[in-house]
């Protein structure tokens, strides 16, 4: 489901979609995170360019494989453990100082970082899948 580029503030309105594989709300107003933990289906979540500021309620979405966090008001990477299958996590251009939270996601292939505020590239020791690391324009 593609919600691309909308006015959209708050996640609603899909109790009804519970086979949902994927979803894109890119580019809208959201502030939180939520009503997402009946999604157990969904492999893809976009929620890049909105205005979060906290990684949460997603812990219940384990098939999750792809998610896109990127240009947001994020300052610390969390709730990401339980996300074991991700092969991609996007949280670049946000406001991250750590790399923080994910040693369990050793499934991960891409981990993309950049534009936020980190001072080193750490904590990615056990991500032995990772393909690519992008962390351009941090204080590396």
């Amino acid at each position: 489901m593609g919600l691309r580029k909308n006015l959209i503030k708050k996640i609603e309105g899909l109790e009804n979609n519970t086979r949902l594989e994927e979803l894109e709300l890119y580019d809208n107003r959201i502030r939180h995170i939520e009503n997402l933990g009946h999604l157990q289906n969904l492999v893809f979540l976009d929620l890049s360019y909105n205005r979060i500021r906290e990684i949460q309620n997603l812990e219940s979405l384990t098939g999750l494989t792809k998610l896109y966090l990127s240009a947001n008001r994020i300052r610390k990477m969390e709730n990401l453990s339980t996300l074991t299958n991700l092969t991609i996590l996007d949280v670049g251009d946000n406001k991250i100082r750590k790399i923080e939270g994910i040693s369990t996601l050793v499934n991960m292939t891409e981990f993309h970082a950049a534009k936020n505020k980190l001072v080193a590239i750490e904590g990615l020791e056990n991500l032995t899948n990772l393909v690519l690391v992008a962390c351009q324009a941090n204080f590396i």
